[in-house]
Order: C-alpha cells, then structure tokens, then sequence
C-alpha cells in the first residue's frame, strides 16, 4: 500500500499571553503552526492553554525518548526547576515561557520527538483551524440586525489564598478529553509524517535490520554499521548491569 509522504508540513511552535487561572496557576498559550510545503499559504494552527506541570511533564517524556536515540550532536534543552516562592514574578514567568518554547521548537528537526505521541498527547484537546478562514470570515459577515450591547466589564480571575498556591506545582494535569472529529483532525497533523494506510495484509513480525537503521540518526537505511551496533549492544549491557545492582541493593534493604 502507498504511504503518506513525510513532512508535509513545516511546524511552528509559540509561547506567548500568559495569565492567571481562576483557580490560581499560570497558564500559558501553546500555538502549533502547521504550513504546507506544498502551498505556503495552506496554513492549520492548533491552540492549547498550558501550565507549567504540564510543560514539565512533556520535558520529561521528551527527553527520556531523546536519551534513547543516543543523539550527541545536540544537547536536550534544560527546562527551570519547580519552586514554590517566587513564581509568580514576571520574570519567573518569563523564563517557565522561553524554556517551554525552546523545548517544543528543539523537536521540529527530530522525526521521534516531533512526531511522538506524547507530543500530540500534549496537543489533545485543541481544535484545528486555519487562521486565514477566521480573518476571511471577519469581513464578510453582515452587520447585526439589532444593536451590539456595549460589552461587558471583563472579568478579571482572582488569584487563589496564600495557603493554597504552595499546592500549583503539585497537581497533576487533568485527563484528556475524548476522541472526537476536532481530535481526529488534529492526530491527522501529528500522524502526518509516520501514519500508513490500512491493509488487509496479516501482522507484520518484528523489524528487520534495515528498518531498525531508520531509527538510527548515525546510520543509513540497509547499511547499519557493525561497529557502531556493537556500541550500542555495551550500553545496553552496562544500563541492564546498573539496573540489576539497583535491584539486588533495594531487595537487600528489604525487612526479611
């Protein structure tokens, strides 16, 4: 069966308009641009409000993957500490927003972290639009046939008591909502680069040599160098021997 081709949009990640929650944490605007290589103008965004508990937990998935594909020619961006005193300064703000804005740009040119699934997980929820529709729609619609009301006072969110806030770092992120179309269309954009269409074809058994390469940044696809699989099989052996002296340690704490 014939696949989707890779990379059918460039993406582009923003950070902006951060604000208070009315339960009392910041939260943050997450913009994803995606522009059709083929028609520049062809443009879909999708839109989330985050906090920082949940840029914090994308931080670590990401760089758990990132750690698996033993990439040394870039390092993984840092992201700033948790910290209970204090973060409600601008200019803590201001660093939790660049360091979640690094983090999702770090993934554009990395085909495992752009396309992860904990990175369209982070996305859920959000709907796809196509900014160009939204402003073409704006001056085409017909006046009101009864006059606008003067808008209302805006409603300015209360930041929660002092007793309270010690707990924002500490809640976890809610579930994600439900599959619906607005979400179909969204894993559409993330899946674009890696889905395949259906086949009728029995389950496939496990990856030969030549597909295992495509994972492999330092390799060319049917051609993975043996020295470089021997490396990998020596780390793979001292993690597996760190792991069970870390066992045997915790088993020997044990009350007997």
């Amino acid at each position: 069966m014939s696949r989707q081709a890779k990379d059918d949009f460039l993406r582009h990640y923003t950070v902006s308009d951060p604000r208070t929650h009315p339960k009392g944490y910041t939260e943050y605007k997450v913009t994803a641009q995606f522009i059709s290589k083929k028609d520049p103008e062809d443009v879909k965004e999708v839109v989330v409000w985050k906090r920082y508990s949940d840029f914090r937990k994308l931080h670590g998935d990401l760089a758990y993957t990132h750690r698996n594909l033993f990439r040394r020619l870039e390092e993984f961006p840092a992201f700033p500490r948790a910290q209970v005193f204090g973060r409600f300064e601008a200019s803590v703000i201001e660093e939790r927003r660049k360091g979640a804005e690094d983090l999702l740009r770090f993934t554009v040119h990395i085909p495992a972290l752009n396309n992860s699934p904990q990175l369209q997980a982070f996305f859920r929820g959000g709907e796809v639009t196509r900014p160009s529709d939204m402003c073409r729609d704006l001056h085409i619609l017909p006046p009101p046939l009864i006059p606008t009301p003067p808008p209302e006072e805006p409603w300015l969110p209360q930041p929660l008591p002092t007793e309270r806030r010690g707990l924002e770092e500490l809640e976890v992120p809610v579930d994600p909502p439900p599959s619906s179309p607005a979400q179909e269309a969204l894993d559409l954009l993330f899946n674009c680069g890696s889905i395949e269409e259906a086949s009728s074809s029995p389950a496939r058994g496990p990856l030969t040599e030549a597909e295992l390469a495509l994972f492999d940044p330092f390799s060319r696809e049917g051609d993975p160098s043996p020295a470089r699989r021997e490396g990998v099989k020596k780390k793979a052996a001292e993690y597996l021997k760190r792991a069970e002296e870390i066992l045997h340690k915790h088993l020997s704490q044990l009350p007997s």
